[in-house]
């Protein structure tokens, strides 16, 4: 569980340091996708925050995240499993 609790911190790290460097304007993310470049993705979860609180992951909810900012969707890739992730700045595939 440890282990899991890391993986997903250094996410959560590299989302807002990628998103703090390239994109100071961020918007609300759309509805999370099933495919990205032909490949199908399995939705985990999606880095979010409440008016000023700490960005955390929660399971996707529309009617739930109406009042949170959305930084990221985080899915696996169903071909290979490879972690990607789903900002403003597209698509990203990571190995933290």
């Amino acid at each position: 569980m440890a282990d899991t609790k890391q993986f997903y911190e250094s996410l959560k790290n590299f989302i807002l340091e990628e998103l703090q460097t390239w994109a100071p304007n961020k918007p609300l993310l759309e509805i999370p996708d099933t495919e990205w470049m032909g490949s199908p993705l399995i939705y985990d979860r999606s880095l979010i925050s409440y008016k000023g609180s700490e960005p955390i992951f929660e399971t996707w909810k529309k009617e739930f995240f109406l009042n949170a900012f959305v930084y990221a969707h985080i899915y696996k890739n169903a071909n290979t499993g490879t972690t990607i992730l789903h900002s403003y700045l597209g698509f990203k595939e990571v190995r933290p």
